[in-house]
């Protein structure tokens, strides 16, 4: 859910605008994955690579100046967090009832990717904050990691957890009868958030590191697709397949891939950097958190009206962007900058993440 415009790594004095229209590209790509059936739960890893790259850098710079930081980092996020988040609850008891509230404990502490590995929600649209909780409870020990490690240390830190997080996947995999916990809990898809870190470590350390490695992100980003597009043609149920293999390379391979793109977003040039900086990308990037918070919600509404599949889509995503764009400029952006009303959103802001939930109806994602 990342919802405002984004600081880059080294300083945070200057926006990567590109990085806005990526993360509405993500947001874009979980809309079609729910609306139209379309395989690109990839969106949410994306977002997760993102954050882990925006709160890392973040959090770096806040300790390298000895700032306020445990103070600052949480206080930003409640303000960021709570109110779309309490205001979606409101909505979806209002559509859905409050079939939530036989397990309140999941998300009054941002625990749904638990109850959804247990089979414990409420109303299915209210899954897509799965990734929300992953990221939360990332964020409760990250900060420590950063503060205490050094800098040097805490990219071997971040590269370990990108080597480990598969192998445990793997491990893990005959604890489960399907591959939803595997997907759902936050030690399993935290090498993503790790992936992540270890560019903002780069970065900070040369604003050209990544210079170099621009052929090999495009090379990845290719043959990450290529795979992709593959097993989903030739073995469209690898991924509820449950098995070492799929658990441990599918979210591998998705890693490769949303790690690329997002080396080549910041080192974008010429048309890439046009097209992720156009105003409409960056606006959507802008609103993105809300975007992918209600998104489900408008579907779940739509879909017993048993209009075509893409007339439910087109007015759901006109629905959703109203909301969003509603919600933005009554309370959101002014939570966020206070009196100023600036425009931009700031490095405290841009950085929570959506995942992804159901793709259809009655089905999980």
């Amino acid at each position: 859910m990342t919802a405002s415009a984004l600081p880059i790594a080294p300083s945070h004095s200057r926006r990567i605008v590109q990085l806005d229209g990526l993360r509405a590209i993500a947001v874009l790509a979980v809309f079609a994955q729910h609306a139209l059936k379309a395989p690109l739960w990839m969106g949410v890893d994306l977002f997760f690579v993102l954050s882990g790259f925006l709160i890392t850098g973040i959090l770096l710079e806040r300790k390298a100046r000895g700032q306020s930081y445990f103070g600052y980092f949480y206080a930003r996020r409640a303000r960021r967090i709570l109110p779309p988040y309490l205001l979606l609850m409101v909505v979806s008891s209002i559509l859905f009832g409050f079939g939530w509230a036989q397990h309140w404990q999941w998300y009054a502490f941002f625990a749904t990717n638990i109850g959804d590995a247990l089979n414990q929600s409420g109303h299915d649209s209210l899954n897509v904050l799965w990734s929300l909780a992953v990221e939360e409870q990332f964020y409760i020990v990250w900060p420590f990691v950063i503060l205490l490690v050094p800098e040097r240390v805490l990219a071997w830190v971040a590269a370990a957890l990108i080597l480990l997080v598969p192998v445990l996947r793997a491990v893990a995999t005959p604890w489960f009868d399907s591959f939803w916990p595997i997907y759902y809990l936050t030690p399993f898809r935290m090498d993503l958030l790790a992936a992540g870190a270890l560019l903002a470590v780069a970065v900070r350390r040369d604003p050209d590191a990544l210079e170099p490695f621009k052929g090999v992100a495009v090379l990845g980003m290719l043959a990450a697709l290529a795979a992709l597009a593959w097993l989903h043609l030739h073995f469209p149920r690898f991924r509820a397949a449950n098995t070492p293999l799929s658990n441990a390379g599918l979210y591998s391979i998705s890693l490769v891939l949303c790690t690329s793109v997002v080396v080549i977003a910041l080192q974008s040039r010429g048309i890439v950097k046009r097209l992720l900086c156009n105003p409409v990308l960056v606006y959507i990037g802008t609103i993105s958190y809300t975007i992918y918070l209600i998104h489900l919600s408008v579907l779940y509404a739509l879909w017993p009206l048993n209009m075509s599949r893409y007339v439910t889509a087109a007015l759901a995503l006109a629905i959703t962007l109203a909301y969003a764009s509603l919600t933005w400029f009554a309370f959101e952006k002014r939570l966020i900058f206070g009196s100023r009303g600036s425009s931009h959103a700031t490095a405290g802001a841009a950085a929570s993440v959506p995942g992804a939930a159901p793709q259809a109806p009655q089905s999980r994602a």
